[in-house]
């Protein structure tokens, strides 16, 4: 089980990489003081006006919508209109003005915030209040736009209707004077009834032929027809007097809304006053040193205790041994050093670019071909081999399974250098490249990838006929010189493998072929090594590790959290793997610190005796 952390772990972190996080605190706060240094202060100050506008029309009825007018002014006041307004009454260009002015006014109110920011105080408070006086001097003027505009709309239209008077008036009087019978009309009906009276009396006492009635229906012939020739002229002097009627009150209103308009200009007031002038500001509101300052020392502290915690969450260095074994539950075995193999220049490249693999060409100068049979590069496999055997209870013919957690933490090279130590031993050692997805041995020794381990567990050969020696080596083109100066070389055996794509790797692991055929090598051998694929990766490494006598974990400093080396473990175990322990490879000098108990001065495998190339 992992143990947690106690707060005398957490300082203990802290304190260990207190420079380091000194360092990180220093940089941000001194970053936080020059980037606030380097900041134009800036100066705000505000102005305050009402807008009240009236609650009905002065010229008409209805109710005016606030909350729209309010939007209305506020675009008036980020016009730029506005501030050649305000320009001019300051007397500068516009494009001189000091700062800016943002208007603004909560949601219901009606009280305009006018704020000025720019970087003169003096300057922004005269901002500030010059848009005040030029906001309350411009609605002013639009109030008696609008009155003056509307006076002369009333007037416009009085004068048509005065004029359309008149000339309905003229058009009377001229057609009076050319019938002047119309006006005799009613006389003419009150003769005719005389007329018709005076005929029925006489009727009592004469006869129609009497010439007084002859004489009386003669006039009443008469004055009928002239009241009949008068019905059609009646009807439009009727017409024309209504017109005129109509005029004359339409008139007479326009002539009251007149005198109203009027009185509206000469009395119209401003819906804008102020309410309260800027005053010059006394300090810049941004930037807030203080809070600056706060938030870098705050900031500061954060960056440093998670570089703390970073760092050492990510140095897989000696002193992280007991860590992992308390982790894990399992040994270290071993330290495989950082050999080299690359020139500074090289290494520093292949880091910051994050190589994860090596060139073939560094790779095979990485063998322990390269090095003296008694050189400490070789004493550390020899060493491994001696940990791993005190691990088994079985001591010879022992089968192994070489895995990692993750990809490129050199294991296939540690396999590999692991096999030739025990064969320059004396000990007859098979490798099995079981990273049947990506092999990698196999072109070490310029050798085909197929047939092998697969071929063998499909039943298609033998592993007697996949298995490689010293004469395939050197008939796949590596230095036979190499080859020959090592000793124990024609102990060491190479089966390779590789899967087709479309595969079912992990049937063909997991059939009891692969049992078979362990149980047939074992004899011949003293050590065989399966060298399988990443555990996170692949099932191929619990597959074949539950097979095998035990389980060796590779991992390289640095390179995989511990988390997911925990995790790789896990995974083994579940499998009914046995896994014996963790192999640290590439292992520095800079990693390992004294006072843990785990120092060993590796700076003489730097020596030039030993380097690749040098045996």
């Amino acid at each position: 089980m992992e143990a947690e952390l106690s707060l005398h772990d957490y300082w203990r972190i802290i304190k260990k990489r207190q420079w380091g996080g000194l360092t990180v605190f220093a940089a941000t706060f001194l970053s936080t003081l020059f980037y606030t240094r380097l900041q134009t202060p800036l100066y705000r100050a505000a102005a305050s006006v009402s807008f009240q506008p009236p609650s009905n029309k002065m010229l008409g009825s209805g109710s005016y919508d606030v909350a729209s007018i309010m939007q209305s002014e506020l675009r008036m006041l980020d016009s730029e209109d506005m501030n050649a307004r305000v320009a001019k009454r300051m007397n500068i260009p516009q494009d001189k003005l000091p700062g800016s002015v943002a208007a603004g006014s909560g949601e219901g109110s009606n009280i305009i915030s006018l704020t000025a920011t720019g970087t003169d105080r003096l300057a922004v408070a005269d901002l500030a209040n010059a848009f005040a006086d030029v906001f309350v001097e411009a609605d002013l003027e639009e109030r008696s736009r609008q009155s003056r505009t509307t006076l002369r709309d009333i007037e416009s239209r009085r004068a048509e209707v005065e004029k359309s008077l008149r000339d309905l008036e003229d058009a009377k009087k001229e057609f009076m004077q050319r019938n002047p019978l119309v006006a005799q009309g009613g006389a003419l009906a009150s003769s005719l009834s005389d007329l018709e009276m005076q005929r029925k009396e006489l009727s009592k006492k004469y006869t129609p032929e009497h010439p007084d009635m002859i004489k009386l229906d003669e006039r009443i012939a008469t004055t009928n027809a002239k009241l009949s020739q008068m019905t059609g002229q009646e009807t439009e002097l009727e017409r024309m007097t209504r017109d005129i009627k109509v005029n004359e009150e339409t008139y007479l209103t326009l002539s009251r809304d007149n005198e109203e308009a009027k009185l509206a200009v000469s009395s119209e007031v401003p819906w804008v006053t102020i309410l309260s002038r800027a005053s010059t500001p006394s300090a810049p509101y941004f930037p807030n040193k203080h809070v600056n300052y706060l938030i870098g020392a705050a900031l500061g502290i954060f960056l440093a205790v998670m570089f703390a915690f970073v760092l050492e969450n990510l140095d897989i260095s000696l002193s992280t041994i007991e860590e992992i074994e308390r982790l894990l539950g399992v040994p270290v075995l071993g330290m495989i050093p950082h050999f080299g193999g690359e020139g500074r220049w090289k290494e520093l490249r292949a880091t910051l670019m994050r190589q994860q693999r090596y060139p073939m060409e560094v790779f095979r100068s990485q063998l322990v071909f390269q090095y003296r049979p008694k050189s400490p590069s070789i004493e550390v496999y020899h060493s491994l081999r001696a940990n791993i055997q005190n691990k088994l209870t079985r001591k010879d013919n022992m089968v192994l399974t070489f895995t990692s957690s993750g990809v490129a933490e050199g294991k296939s090279l540690t396999s590999l250098n692991f096999c030739l130590a025990a064969a320059q031993a004396g000990l007859k050692t098979l490798f099995v490249e079981t990273d049947v997805r990506q092999p990698l041995a196999h072109k070490a020794f310029g050798l085909p990838k197929s047939p092998g381990l697969v071929e063998v567990l499909t039943g298609k050969m033998t592993a007697d006929e996949v298995i490689h020696g010293t004469s395939d080596f050197i008939v796949g083109g590596y230095d036979s010189d190499k080859l020959i100066s090592f000793s124990g070389i024609d102990n060491f055996k190479l089966m390779t493998g590789w899967a087709q794509s479309g595969s079912d790797v992990v049937h063909i692991l997991s059939s009891a072929a692969l049992p078979k055929m362990i149980a047939e090598l074992r004899p011949q051998y003293d050590i065989i090594v399966f060298d399988c694929p990443p555990v996170l990766l692949f099932v191929d490494a619990l597959l074949v590790g539950a097979r095998t006598d035990g389980v060796v974990m590779i991992y390289k400093a640095g390179k995989i959290a511990r988390r997911a080396l925990k995790r790789a473990k896990d995974q083994i175990v579940a499998a009914k793997g046995n896994i014996i322990g963790v192999v640290l490879n590439d292992m520095r000098s800079t990693d390992m610190e004294p006072r843990y108990g785990y120092y060993y001065d590796y700076e003489h495998y730097a020596k030039t005796e030993d380097q690749p190339g040098k045996a």
